[in-house]
């Protein structure tokens, strides 16, 4: 049976819900063409870092529109609050609807990147989401967007990672997408929780050349090429040994 790509593969976090800030860091392990790497993805949202189709290296950072995701009037859509020098602001459609800021990022194989999000509930109705990043060419956190969108006054809940192949050209399944994540933690007020265990899932395609485990006592996740899945079952869940609970 012949596959246009590799199995998109997910980390889904246990942390608390509705919180004001959560911080991830990647390092990515064996990247290909028409890559994402997702760092922080979240219930109206995600962020990461992507090799595009040229090889070109860049940042995404995306929200939302309101939770039906349908395209809503202009002054119910996502509007952006800030952008940072070099970052480009666009709409996007397909998988809902939203607002998307990308820019130039040169991340390399083997060197984190941390990502944070933070939110604030502007009035009930509105939420305004932050993402900042940093590595070794930008050692002080980068703010690279300010999103806000409709949400009633949720915050961050549903943290998640994820691997994406979407080149989807009928060989890319042939290639190993790999990434560290950790530690990923919430942030509320003086309260501080450190991520110890995650679930491992992936999308509905069929393969099996995916895996989840713990390398460092980070989590990781890998997919495509002769990858097995040796580690953690889909849908089994990861623990960290330093979990207590």
């Amino acid at each position: 049976m012949s596959h246009s790509a590799a199995r998109s593969v997910h980390l889904w976090f246990d942390l608390p819900q509705n919180v004001k800030c959560v911080c991830n860091e990647v390092c990515v392990t064996e990247s290909q063409k028409g890559t994402y790497f997702c760092v922080i993805g979240f219930s109206r949202g995600y962020s990461g870092i992507q090799e595009l189709y040229d090889g070109k290296k860049m940042a995404i950072f995306s929200v939302w529109d309101s939770q039906t995701n349908t395209d809503p009037s202009e002054d119910k859509r996502v509007q952006v609050i800030h952008s940072g020098e070099g970052v480009e602001v666009s709409r996007f459609g397909n998988e809902g609807t939203g607002g998307k800021t990308m820019m130039p990022y040169k991340w390399a194989v083997g060197e984190p990147v941390q990502f944070k999000l933070e939110a604030e509930n502007l009035d009930g109705v509105w939420t305004a989401y932050s993402c900042y990043l940093k590595n070794s060419c930008l050692p002080d956190w980068f703010h690279m967007a300010t999103m806000k969108t409709i949400t009633n006054g949720e915050l961050i809940k549903g943290v998640y990672s994820f691997v994406e192949d979407f080149r989807r050209d009928g060989a890319s399944h042939c290639e190993i997408r790999s990434a560290k994540f950790g530690d990923c933690c919430c942030m509320q007020d003086d309260f501080h929780k450190l991520c110890n265990r995650a679930q491992f899932t992936a999308d509905s395609s069929t393969p099996l050349n995916i895996n989840a485990g713990l390398i460092d006592n980070k989590f990781y996740l890998v997919t495509g090429g002769g990858t097995e899945n040796t580690s953690t079952p889909l849908n089994g869940f990861i623990t960290k040994s330093d979990d207590t609970k």
